[in-house]
């Protein structure tokens, strides 16, 4: 267990400090938790290797030749059969999952769509796909391309309609295609990262949200089309939508004075948070270290 339990440490810490980001700005809070994932993922990476290479230890005859990598890393404990198990089974299937996160990504990427109309608006093009059922995407890419369909334009004013298309935009405006991707990624090599996941989509959407109610001026009017879209859109997975989670906790923020700096106690549980959760990461690349050392010295 001593390969995991650093693990297990810096993904309760990692829970721990990002509990509190609603206090946070919401671009504070999503650079925050983005940048814990990388680090738990920059942690679990050695685990795994080390799970697999364990397991492939009591597979026969294969088991024979990878003792001398075992008797290399000096671990200090031998790693119990079932967990080695365990270890190579998430390492594959997160394979396999990070594998279909970036073909659905690179398909919505790369997706022409079936649209009617084409619009240019000052900050890019604007698509409306004849699609009856209410929904709004930002597709991820650098040219940021906005997709709005007809069911939700026909449900929305003129101004309603200005508020999504702010929220869109910012999307699109800082690449928040990049935050979603990392956390789909992290999610599918290990499940439970998927609660740190849903809060970084949480505060991507309070980032877009923020910025709408800049450029609208109204924040309890942003607040009240964030409640109608809810009740009649369809939120669309992997790519960034004006429907996501916590559509409750977004209208109650939204009608809460805005979140404009990061507090004293704040500052410390980001740095807190950050130096513990680092510390593990680089901990568990201590079990590597013999390898790499060994194949620097040939």
């Amino acid at each position: 267990m001593e390969a995991v339990e650093p693990l297990l440490v810096a993904f309760l810490l990692a829970l721990a400090a990002t509990a509190f980001h609603r206090r946070f700005p919401p671009r504070v809070a999503a650079r925050f938790i983005a940048a814990v994932i990388v680090m738990l993922v920059i942690a679990a990476l050695p685990t795994l290797g080390l799970l697999a290479l364990t397991f492939v230890v009591h597979v026969p005859y294969i088991g024979h030749h990878a003792q001398w990598c075992i008797h290399t890393l000096g671990h200090h404990r031998p790693v119990p059969l079932w967990l080695s198990v365990v270890g190579c089974a998430v390492a594959v299937v997160g394979a396999v999952r990070v594998a279909g996160v970036l073909r659905e990504h690179r398909r919505l990427a790369c997706s022409a769509g079936h649209t009617h109309t084409h619009t240019h608006g000052e900050e890019g093009p604007v698509d409306i796909d004849g699609d009856p059922a209410p929904w709004a995407v930002t597709l991820p890419g650098s040219a940021g391309r906005i997709v709005l369909s007809a069911g939700l334009i026909a449900a929305l004013d003129q101004r309603e309609a200005g508020v999504v298309l702010a929220h869109e935009r910012a999307h699109a405006r800082f690449r928040h295609d990049r935050f979603i991707l990392l956390g789909e990624l992290a999610a599918g090599l290990l499940p439970p990262l998927r609660w740190l996941a849903s809060r970084l989509r949480f505060s991507l959407e309070r980032w877009a949200d923020e910025v709408a109610a800049d450029e609208c001026g109204d924040r309890r009017f942003v607040a009240l089309t964030i409640g109608k879209v809810a009740l009649i859109a369809t939120p669309v997975a992997y790519a960034t939508g004006f429907v996501g989670l916590g559509v409750v906790g977004r209208v109650q923020l939204m009608l809460s004075p805005p979140v404009v700096r990061v507090r004293r106690h704040g500052r410390v549980v980001i740095t807190a948070g950050s130096v513990l959760v680092g510390a593990f990461a680089v901990y568990q690349w201590h079990h590597l270290g013999p390898v790499l050392s060994m194949f620097g010295h040939e």
